[in-house]
């Protein structure tokens, strides 16, 4: 056979990878597999499908409630594999959890094995967003460029569950497109002048990009579009005034007639923004007038989580002039997407050859922390899944992996320390020259060199060579490797190195203190890991007295000091154990804490536990000695998700996030807001939710006053 005639594409809560590849694979029938939590998702992508490509059969099933088990994911796969006749088959797994990823790419490698199938390898694939095409597991292979074609800004806000109100633009700004201002005065001889100036804002930016677009394949511009709310019909739950889209990529554009305004708006627009197109899309601000100097920073400073990358600031004037083809609109907003692409996508780093398959099989049972195994993991974003693999797995020597964008600063010193901590229960807490005499150091080592975190073969082949490397120095320590952290393709690459070396592959579960064994399945976790807080909160300082009385008067205007004193209180009051109060450092200084509403205000850190306490205000600073003004609903909800991903960067799902408002005013329609943000639809709200761990970027929002807080904050997090 050629090639195979079905494919199996892997969806999570992004649909924008599973639509890509659904439309690139080349085959005849489809099987978009899902958890029970993303069936809504994979049902939206399978309909997009169905309509731009008609495959002759597109199903979605589903894993089940779990999509951390690995079991659930291999018989799904293996029923499949039995019904499709033991043929061939196409997988996509960069969506789903990384659990259903590797399940679903080794068995892949089992069902299909390469004495059989040579070629296979060739037919697993992972979608790499920098260079636009779906890798394969043959390094030889250039890999396939995606195809978007038919995609439009309707189809890609579909995916993600949104919709436009109207499809037509707001008449002001279609009849200045048309016929200028003149046009506008003639059917509007009464507008306001304010008005004017932002319908002439946006219709010089939107006509503008017509111009340059507008008879270029793969473009789109679309002028002011409502997006509509599912929970009140006939309303609007976001806006933009321009959306433009090059291929699969999108644009929003945001017109302002004071500068002033971008930095107010920027966080709601770019939020709203990436919850109709997914979090790649691209967001320009463009101001009347000429440049601002230092505007792009003060956006920056007013919410560091948007970076130069995605969010770009210009002037109307410096638009006008500078933009005045497609190609240099292309180069501004839409790099990497120049010429049609090439069949290769770019040449990949050498990889040297991996030992062979040693056949060995995995131990009879896991190995405990008694074992002193050998462990081998990666580091991401988050630090907090490799202390906490050290912990669990108590190794003799560790082997770490970082990725091109790993900070790795104090990362040995705090595995080491948590090695320690779990061998000298109760021990004070070591410093470095005793981490360095006791040997703690020496049993955790990083990689010469970062690896590149979309090459599975290359993650593969380091990990084997260093097995290998100890087994023959005479090693006879069992191998956990361990997939919690990184990117999927080096999760997929460890396991592959696992798999060829007899080692364990696990996962830890934070929400159930459980690390699952590929092999063996659940391993409860043994005590709880000492996490040097300080090394994944930076910016937070111990706070020991009352928030209220060591905030300084600026930064009392930005959260509301003496709601989150009494909802701190309460949960220290509640914990069966220590607890550590960590305070944003920049509450204490006038000007830094103008960002301050962006962030969790406290951290309470419970052993190897923190939750994240934000109380955004109703009315801000936006400059040093400037008066305070009202925010708005959507500023409101899009503080609280500033909060709950930064605590996500620090803690990954060792983290969660409350959030605090006053009762009154339009409260319930700002927390409708973060649902929408979120795609919570209200789950755990009300006077009994309760604190849990597990789902990161799902903050819990509690209306409360000091004197009156709800049951939640009860909870004695130090059982969790």
């Amino acid at each position: 056979m050629d090639s195979p005639r079905t494919a199996v594409v892997l969806v999570g809560q992004n649909p924008t990878p599973a639509l890509l590849s659904s439309l690139t694979l080349p085959a005849d029938r489809l099987l978009l597999l899902g958890s029970d939590g993303t069936l809504p998702v994979a049902h939206r992508v399978a309909r997009a499908v169905e309509r731009l490509a008609g495959r002759a059969s597109v199903r979605v099933a589903s894993v089940g409630p779990d999509p951390h088990d690995f079991g659930p994911v291999t018989d799904t796969l293996a029923a499949f594999h039995r019904d499709n006749g033991g043929e061939p088959w196409f997988l996509d797994y960069t969506g789903g959890t990384k659990v259903m990823s590797v399940a679903a790419a080794l068995f892949h490698e089992r069902a299909l094995p390469p004495d059989r199938h040579p070629r296979a390898p060739r037919w697993r694939h992972y979608l790499d967003a920098q260079r636009d095409i779906l890798r394969t597991a043959d390094g030889s292979h250039p890999g396939r460029p995606v195809v978007g074609d038919g995609v439009d800004l309707r189809t890609l806000a579909g995916i993600h569950g949104a919709r436009w109100l109207d499809d037509r633009d707001p008449e002001p700004v279609r009849l200045f497109v048309q016929g200028g201002k003149q046009a506008l005065l003639a059917r509007f001889p009464d507008m306001s002048p304010a008005v004017r100036r932002g319908v002439v804002a946006e219709g010089r930016v939107l006509s503008h990009l017509l111009r340059h677009t507008r008879r270029h394949r793969g473009t789109e511009v679309l002028g002011p579009r409502q997006v509509a709310d599912p929970l009140h019909p006939g309303g609007a739950v976001a806006d933009f005034d321009a959306v433009v889209r090059y291929r699969h990529r999108v644009l929003c554009v945001e017109a302002k007639s004071r500068p002033d305004d971008v930095v107010a708006r920027a966080g709601w627009t770019v939020t709203k923004a990436r919850r109709v197109f997914g979090g790649a899309v691209q967001v320009l601000f463009v101001h009347s007038g000429p440049a601002v100097p230092g505007l792009r920073d003060r956006v920056t400073a007013y919410n560091p989580a948007l970076s130069a990358r995605s969010v770009h600031v210009w002037s109307l004037d410096d638009l006008l002039a500078r933009l005045t083809s497609f190609e240099e609109v292309r180069k501004a907003f839409f790099p990497g997407l120049g010429a049609p692409p090439r069949r290769g996508g770019g040449a990949r780093t050498p990889v040297p050859p991996e030992p062979p398959p040693d056949g060995a099989e995995p131990p009879e049972r896991h190995p405990g922390p008694g074992d002193g195994p050998l462990l081998v993991t990666s580091l991401g974003g988050s630090r907090m899944g490799t202390l906490t693999a050290v912990h669990a797995h108590r190794p003799a020597d560790t082997l770490v992996l970082p990725s091109r964008q790993s900070v790795l600063s104090g990362v040995r010193e705090a595995a080491a320390r948590t090695l320690h901590a779990a061998e000298n229960p109760g021990a004070d807490r070591p410093e470095a020259a005793e981490l360095k005499e006791g040997g703690y150091r020496d049993r955790v080592r990083f990689t010469p060199e970062p690896v590149d975190g979309a090459d599975t073969e290359a993650v593969t082949g380091v990990a084997r060579r260093w097995i290998a490397e100890q087994r023959s120095g005479g090693a006879a320590a069992p191998v956990v490797v361990d997939i919690t952290t990184g990117t999927k393709a080096m999760s997929l690459g460890l396991a592959l190195a696992a798999r060829r070396s007899g080692a364990c592959v696990t996962y830890q579960l934070g929400r159930r203190r459980t690390v699952v064994c590929m092999t063996h399945g659940p391993v409860p976790l043994r005590g709880r890991a000492a996490v040097d807080w300080p090394l994944l909160l930076p910016g937070y300082s111990p706070l020991t007295g009352p928030l209220a009385e060591w905030a300084c008067g600026e930064a009392r205007d930005q959260v509301d000091a003496d709601l989150l004193d009494a909802a701190r209180d309460a949960l220290v009051r509640a914990a069966g154990g220590p607890v550590g109060v960590w305070a944003d450092a920049s509450l204490g200084h006038p000007v830094e804490c103008l960002s301050a509403q962006e962030r969790p205000s406290l951290v309470l850190t419970f052993d190897d536990r923190a939750v994240g306490l934000a109380a955004p205000g109703w009315s801000r600073r936006r400059t040093p000695g400037g008066g305070a003004h009202p925010v708005g609903r959507g500023a409101w909800a899009q503080s609280v998700f500033s909060a709950t991903l930064l605590l996500n960067t620090g803690c990954d799902v060792a983290g969660t996030v409350v959030a605090l408002t006053r009762p009154g005013g339009d409260v319930s329609r700002a927390v409708e807001l973060v649902d929408w943000i979120t795609q919570t639809e209200g789950e755990g709200r009300g006077r009994h939710a309760r604190i849990g761990f597990g789902e990161p970027l799902r903050p819990l929002v509690a209306v409360a006053s000091p004197e009156d807080l709800p049951d939640l904050f009860d909870t004695d997090v130090t059982l969790l």
